[in-house]
């Protein structure tokens, strides 16, 4: 924990005490007073600091937890820590549309479909040799870990991502964070197979070849077919 984090905040108003907290701690981070990693004070030490009670102040990390701004670890060095998992409230809110039955999975592939060719359009015009020199080396490590199914999921998901990146467009790069993990969590059994690994491959190989070549038409048509196949995924 930084020492003076503790000095960056007062106690809470009297009124709305647990938004109070949440707003506080929200500007701080935007203001970049607090920034990625830093870890916050015990909810004790919170506690005493706003001048409140540990439930509020419980109440309020979880707040903003759900926001995608704290992540809570465990363990000997765990606590509340600062990151920037922006895409969490539309992760959630799309989760209790799934688990409600407002969402199926065609949705999702439609949604990821659309966001991705939107994503490459962007990407293409302004990849650059060093871009297109990190896209493959993510595309190789994807069979270096053939045997690792949960390592093989978050590699495909980094390449996609990467492509976001590039794009240059935080929102389109938050809605695919968002998408690809639902995914996950939709899809919590489904099974790659040595053979679609390598598939997943050489259409990410071509992706590359495409977008060296500016051929925006040419790599539209390729994430489709990329993303048409995680509808062919077995549970």
């Amino acid at each position: 924990m930084r020492e003076d984090i503790a000095k960056l905040l007062s106690p809470a108003r009297k009124a709305k005490l647990h938004e109070s907290i949440v707003a506080q701690i929200k500007d701080l981070i935007h203001s970049k007073k607090l920034v990625v990693e830093d870890k916050l004070p015990s909810e004790r030490e919170l506690a005493s600091l706003f001048g409140v009670s540990r439930v509020v102040v419980r109440e309020s990390i979880q707040s903003l937890e759900q926001a995608g701004m704290i992540e809570i670890r465990t363990g000997p060095a765990g606590g509340a820590f600062v990151v920037r998992n922006l895409y969490k409230p539309l992760f959630h809110a799309a989760s209790e549309m799934f688990h409600g039955g407002e969402l199926t999975l065609q949705y999702f592939y439609e949604a990821r479909r659309a966001i991705e060719s939107a994503i490459v359009r962007l990407a293409v015009e302004k990849a650059t040799p060093e871009d297109l020199k990190r896209l493959r080396d993510l595309n190789e490590f994807l069979l270096s870990q053939l045997d690792d199914r949960v390592m093989l999921r978050k590699n495909n998901s980094t390449f996609h991502l990467a492509i976001g990146e590039i794009a240059g467009n935080p929102l389109l790069s938050l809605m695919l964070k968002s998408i690809l993990e639902l995914l996950d969590v939709v899809l919590p059994n489904s099974v790659q197979s040595e053979e679609y690994i390598r598939n997943t491959y050489q259409r990410h190989e071509s992706i590359v070849e495409a977008m060296a070549k500016r051929d925006v038409a040419l790599c539209v048509d390729l994430i489709a077919f990329d993303t048409e196949h995680t509808t062919k995924l077995k549970t």
